[in-house]
C-alpha cells in the first residue's frame, strides 16, 4: 500500500488534510510542519506520496522537492495566486480551499502514478522478501504492514537493498 506524508506548517490543516485521507482508506503514516521531518519520513519509507503547502517551518515546497528522490509524488495545496511560488515541474497543484472529493481523486490518481513509476522488482525479489515477511510476522508477531516496516528499516541500517535483507532472514531462518 502506497505510504502518505502530510505537512503543512500549520498543523491544524496537516491534521484535517490526514484526517480525510484516512477517512477514504489511505495510509497517512505522519503529519510534519518542516522539512526536516519530511525527510526523514521519506528517509525511512523511500517512497510514498507528499500532500503539502507551499511553505513549511523552515523551506519552500521546492526545496524540500530538491531533497526527495524521484520515487516520492508531491501535491501542494495553495491558493492560486501561490502557484506562482512553485518552480518545479515534480510538483502538482491543488487551489486551496479542497473538498474530500477532489482530495481523494488526486490521491487516487497520485497513487496510480506512483505505481507506474515505481521499478518493477524482479518476481524472485518479491517472493524472497515475501518468505521473509511471512517469517517476520511469525517470530516477532507482527502485522504485515509492521513486518515490511521492519525490513525496511534493516535495509536503512544495513545498507543493504530489502531483497539481500529478506534473504539473509531466511537464511538464517533455514539454519535453525
Amino acid at each position: 500500500m502506497t505510504k502518505f506524508a502530510v505537512a503543512f506548517h500549520d498543523g491544524e490543516t496537516a491534521e484535517k488534510i490526514a484526517s480525510i485521507l484516512r477517512e477514504s482508506g489511505y495510509e497517512v503514516i505522519r503529519t510534519c510542519s518542516s522539512a526536516d521531518e519530511v525527510k526523514r519520513t521519506f528517509r525511512m519509507i523511500q517512497d510514498g506520496i507528499l500532500i503539502a503547502g507551499v511553505r513549511l517551518r523552515n523551506r519552500s515546497i521546492d526545496e524540500v522537492a530538491g531533497d526527495l528522490n524521484e520515487h516520492v509524488e508531491i501535491l501542494c495545496l495553495c491558493r492560486p495566486d501561490q502557484f506562482a511560488q512553485i518552480s518545479s515541474e515534480k510538483i502538482f497543484r491543488q487551489a486551496m480551499p479542497v473538498t474530500k472529493s477532489v482530495l481523494t481523486a488526486w490521491a487516487d490518481m497520485l497513487v496510480q502514478l506512483h505505481y507506474q513509476r515505481l521499478p518493477g522488482r524482479p518476481e524472485s525479489d518479491r517472493k524472497m522478501i515475501r518468505r521473509a515477511k511471512e517469517l517476520v510476522m511469525e517470530q516477532k508477531h507482527m502485522d504485515e504492514t509492521e513486518a515490511h516496516r521492519y525490513l525496511q528499516r534493516l535495509s536503512m541500517n544495513l545498507g543493504l537493498p530489502i531483497a539481500r535483507v529478506a534473504e539473509r532472514i531466511i537464511n538464517e531462518s533455514d539454519k535453525e
